[in-house]
């Protein structure tokens, strides 16, 4: 009854956030003016939310002023890096908490940009720790996700992030190999019953290094009637485009539903040997496509 009670009191204060927030509304503004990663609320290195920092031995977490023009997150994993619980992987996560954006009836845009450094942009701009990008096999290589909440499930769930990006390989999968064959950029998608959920995986061009990807999405919250757009490099048209998928899941009766998420970019991987770096540009998050092509 509590937690019914906490969900219907978030819910009727999300109906206040919305009349306050029509328009050409920013919701969430990472632009790195600050000259650190201090805008992230948590940021964790592998070893925990918010302990430690890049002389303790796990991941790096690094604030770039200018890398190939732009200030910058790098975000670099080690095998020693462990931000997730899930076995057999290595990570480090900057992260927001929950937003009253993150979930129905909300319709929200973000903009980010990322790269994939190679031994020359390490060579030439890396700080302590960053390393080439190398990703592991198969599909494992989690760099933006919307992940879904960790409110309790029901035991049939079949609940991964609704919204996530990867670089996915076709190779198959080793333990601590490099992967080769097909290596693209790739989308995510998922929602509906969460212990049969619709699954949309949307392959992007192949991966280039030293490029940054300029990304722009358009996701409305809904379990059965959402809108994914990604648009990749050109901001007039959409790469992808869906108008009518489910983007968050629906729970049984007596589990909090539809669900929520929670943003978080991240280098998240199967487990490996090597360091490996992404960089990630400012990322900010609005009410209308005008509100993020203008924040920055």
């Amino acid at each position: 009854m509590l937690l019914l009670f906490s969900v219907a009191t978030e819910i009727a204060c999300n109906g206040l956030n919305a009349s306050k927030t029509s328009g050409n509304s920013v919701f969430l503004n990472r632009d790195l003016s600050t000259g650190d990663l201090s805008q992230w609320t948590h940021r964790d290195l592998g070893l925990g939310t918010d302990v430690g920092g890049n002389t303790n031995g796990a991941g790096y977490l690094w604030y770039h002023s200018s890398l190939a023009g732009r200030r910058t997150a790098g975000l670099t994993v080690t095998p020693t890096a462990h931000a997730s619980p899930a076995t057999n992987s290595d990570s480090v996560f900057l992260w927001e908490p929950r937003q009253f954006w993150n979930h129905q009836p909300y319709e929200i845009w973000l903009r980010t940009s990322v790269m994939f450094p190679s031994a020359a942009t390490i060579s030439s701009s890396g700080l302590s720790g960053e390393a080439p990008f190398a990703p592991t096999t198969g599909e494992w290589n989690w760099f933006l996700v919307f992940h879904n909440d960790s409110s309790p499930m029901p035991g049939c769930a079949k609940e991964y992030a609704n919204i996530s990006f990867d670089v996915k390989t076709d190779d198959p999968v080793v333990s601590g190999a490099i992967g080769t064959n097909n290596v693209r950029i790739a989308l995510r998608i998922m929602g509906g019953n969460d212990c049969s959920p619709n699954i949309v995986w949307v392959n992007g061009p192949p991966l280039q290094w030293d490029h940054w990807y300029e990304m722009l999405l358009h996701i409305k919250w809904d379990p059965k009637r959402g809108i994914a757009e990604w648009y990749l490099d050109n901001f007039s048209a959409p790469y992808y485009s869906n108008l009518k998928i489910p983007t968050l899941f629906t729970r049984p009766r007596g589990y909090v539903s539809p669900s929520y998420t929670t943003l978080t970019i991240s280098n998240y991987r199967l487990h490996a040997p090597r360091n490996s770096t992404i960089y990630v540009g400012p990322l900010v998050v609005g009410s209308t496509r005008s509100s993020v092509l203008n924040a920055f």
